[in-house]
């Protein structure tokens, strides 16, 4: 019934629209609750040591609005501790329907097969998802990848690679971007030049590639794209942008180049959606749970939170915006307008700027609650004052509905 909740609002509201859709995995590691945990309940996360579980997510995304619909897909699992080496498994040689990377797959052909009545979808994913299998069997008519290169590939129709490819071609085109600063990369915020290369090509298929599909074919058609960032704005000691990207989009110029990399920047999102689940944010590894399905259904509670705080705070500047009703039920949007008064204040610098029928307007109601001053000088509110303002606004919301009844009874 959760899972089921969490696509719900992505299904309804699918029908007709571009939509694009983000997937990627984490996990959450509960080893410091190891000695309250009930004992097998739980099984290992990426290190082979530690108790916890893995979820895969994907992210359902509007094109045009750029605000996410739902989650069309979750897997939550944890590795046997009882399971035979890789080496014993002989797990190169497995099937790809036997591997854990299969979820790229599955989680892909499922949410098709969930938001069947979209106009289009285009799946979005890092290096870990760049698998043969992927471009054989998911794209279709109204499906489409954008993955970032994993490893070079054999071309099917020329004696090269990919990447050997792409240094023998020159530029197709420039143009400047902004570079935030990121401290685990140790990059700066700068000004950076990309240089854009792109390429029509034939993958051919791998040797390794097995599986109970025998439909992968013997070669993929589609395109390679190429950001690499020019040496004049790099700064010392810090690492060049380079994104190597495959795609079945079709890319005729520079400027459809141009948006795929642009897409493609777009799956910061559900790293960012990731971020608001942890230490920072709503913290599901410090639960205080003492078994693994009930930390499991919590964390499935989490993600319909950070989902809500995603929304809010992508729609905080009104520059993705959408109807508040898509986001709110309609007692809730009465709550809402009984704060939006409480909290506007005399001068237009503390009113609302956004009009009552937005998310946006919503957002900055939420943001009030959560600690922000409503003033332009003061720092754009970020995901952690969202969360504390939600929690707020269930609370209020929570009382309203009370005061609604008859609580008192003779």
């Amino acid at each position: 019934m959760l899972t089921e909740s969490l696509q719900d609002q992505c299904a309804r509201n699918c029908e007709g629209l571009d939509l694009i859709c983000l997937q990627d995995t984490t996990e959450y590691n509960y080893q410091h609750h190891s000695k309250r945990l009930q004992e097998d309940t739980l099984g290992l996360v990426g290190n082979d040591e530690d108790q916890g579980f893995f979820a895969h997510v994907m992210l359902g995304f509007e094109a045009e609005s750029c605000l996410p619909s739902g989650v069309p897909y979750v897997r939550l699992w944890s590795r046997d501790p009882n399971k035979k080496s890789r080496e014993e498994r002989r797990y190169k040689r497995l099937p790809i329907e036997e591997k854990e990377s299969y979820r790229w797959i599955e989680a892909a052909e499922e949410t098709k097969s969930l938001l069947r009545l979209a106009k289009h979808i285009t799946f979005i994913s890092d290096r870990e998802s760049d698998i043969y299998q992927i471009w054989s069997r998911v794209p279709d008519g109204k499906t489409d990848l954008i993955i970032r290169a994993r490893v070079d590939r054999v071309l099917y129709d020329k004696p090269t690679t990919v990447f050997k490819l792409l240094e023998e071609q020159e530029t197709m085109g420039s143009y400047m971007i902004e570079i935030k600063q990121d401290k685990r990369k140790g990059r700066s915020k700068r000004k950076a030049i990309l240089n854009v290369k792109y390429s029509e090509i034939k993958i051919k298929k791998p040797y390794s590639v097995t599986g109970n599909n025998d439909s992968d074919k013997d070669y993929v058609s589609m395109y390679v794209v190429e950001a690499k960032e020019d040496l004049s704005t790099i700064r010392n000691g810090e690492s060049l942008i380079h994104w190597i990207l495959f795609t079945t989009h079709k890319i005729s110029d520079f400027v459809q180049a141009r948006q795929i990399i642009k897409w493609y920047s777009f799956r910061w999102q559900i790293e960012q959606f990731f971020r608001i689940t942890k230490k920072q944010g709503i913290d599901l590894e410090s639960s205080q749970l003492e078994t693994g399905e009930g930390l499991k259904k919590l964390a499935l509670l989490g993600f319909a939170i950070a989902l809500k705080i995603l929304q809010l705070s992508l729609a905080k500047d009104g520059i993705q915006n959408d109807k508040v009703i898509r986001y709110f039920s309609k007692d809730q949007i009465i709550v809402l307008g009984l704060l939006n008064e409480q909290l506007e204040g005399k001068t237009q610098k503390q009113q609302n700027p956004f009009h009552s029928d937005t998310l946006s307007w919503a957002s900055w109601i939420i943001a009030r609650l959560g600690g922000y001053s409503g003033y332009k000088s003061q720092s754009s509110p970020g995901p952690i004052t969202f969360k504390w303002g939600l929690d707020r606004f269930n609370y209020l919301t929570t009382g309203f509905y009370l005061a609604q009844k008859d609580v008192y009874k003779e």
